[in-house]
Parts: structure tokens; C-alpha cells; sequence
């Protein structure tokens, strides 16, 4: 559901007419996948000086195919979404960030388990001994599916690929503990 929202300019303060979604529904309108994975979906510009500005409004990104729900929201929500009918069998999770929201959607579409991939960050910043390392997940590569994540540091983004072998063993980790 896309709707027009008064934002400020952060730069000029000028108001203006931007159009929003609360709810994206990409099984419904799959151009939209794409935008938000590119970041181009939250990106408006101000029509009286030209600055670019961030859409930062809370929103609900649905994928049937991934059978995922993601609420945007920065504030942490106490609700349940109801998971049954159309949406029964999804996974629901929320994010803080439009990064984090991408990169969920690249874990899914990857069809691995954000979990896995989160004890596997903490496992590379372990062995980096780089304990504050931020690291994000960018893609499967390769025919062996090296895991390549992202991460700053100096000032620059580097990149550092994982064999899949430790997804793997984290998989084996976090499905024990499942149980």
C-alpha cells in the first residue's frame, strides 16, 4: 500500500509531497523487490534544492515466494502477525534499518537462515579477532557458495568470503540447540 507523505528536506527544509509504502507486498508488485533491494525505494529528492533524503517510515515487506515478513520499524514493536490463512507458514522477523531490511531479504533469497548467518559473523569476528567487525551479508559466490560478507573498517569497505563448511557447522550448532 503506497500512500504520499509531507517530509522535511534535511538539508533545505523545505516540505514535500513523497510517495511512501506502509506495505509492499512483492508477490503483488514484484518490480518493487528490486528497489528495495537497491536502496532506491527509500530515496526521495527535494524538489526545491535538489538534496537527497531518506524515507525512514515504518513499513511491512512481504514476499510470498520466500513465504517472508519483514517489519521495518526502528522501534522495537510488541505485536504478533497473525500467521495463518494467507500467511501461514511464513517467517516473520523485524529490523531497525532499511540495511538490515536488505540484508534479510538477500539472506532469504540466498535460502539460508539468518540465524546461521548471524552465528557465522560472530564466528568470522572471532577468528579475525575483530570482535566489533560489523559485518552484513552481501551474497552466495562461486560454485563452492562462499559466503561474502561486507564490512568497515579505516574508513573503506572491505570484504571477506567464508567457506560455506562454516555455515554448515553453525547450522549443526543452532539445530541442536532447536531441538
Amino acid at each position: 500500500m503506497n500512500a504520499s507523505s509531507n517530509l522535511k528536506c534535511r538539508s533545505c527544509g523545505k516540505e514535500n509531497t513523497v510517495k511512501t509504502y506502509s506495505c509492499i507486498n512483492v508477490g503483488k508488485n514484484p518490480e518493487l523487490k528490486d528497489k528495495v533491494l537497491d536502496g532506491s525505494l527509500f530515496i526521495w529528492e527535494c524538489g526545491s534544492c535538489g538534496a537527497r533524503n531518506l524515507v525512514s517510515d515504518p513499513m511491512v515487506y512481504i514476499d510470498p515466494s520466500e513465504k517472508l515478513i519483514i517489519v521495518l520499524s526502528p522501534e522495537t514493536l510488541s505485536f504478533e502477525i497473525p500467521l495463518e490463512g494467507e500467511f501461514s507458514g511464513f517467517s516473520s522477523r523485524q529490523v531497525g534499518t532499511i540495511g538490515e531490511l536488505i540484508e534479510m531479504v538477500k539472506i532469504f533469497d540466498a535460502g539460508l537462515d539468518d540465524a546461521v548467518i548471524d552465528l557465522c559473523k560472530q564466528v568470522s569476528s572471532m577468528e579475525m579477532e575483530k570482535p566489533d567487525a560489523k559485518f552484513k551479508f552481501l551474497r552466495l559466490d562461486g560454485a563452492d557458495n562462499e559466503i561474502i560478507f561486507t564490512f568497515p573498517e579505516d574508513g573503506e569497505m572491505k570484504m571477506i568470503a567464508i567457506g560455506f563448511n562454516v555455515y554448515e557447522d553453525c547450522k549443526a550448532i543452532i539445530d541442536g540447540h532447536r531441538r
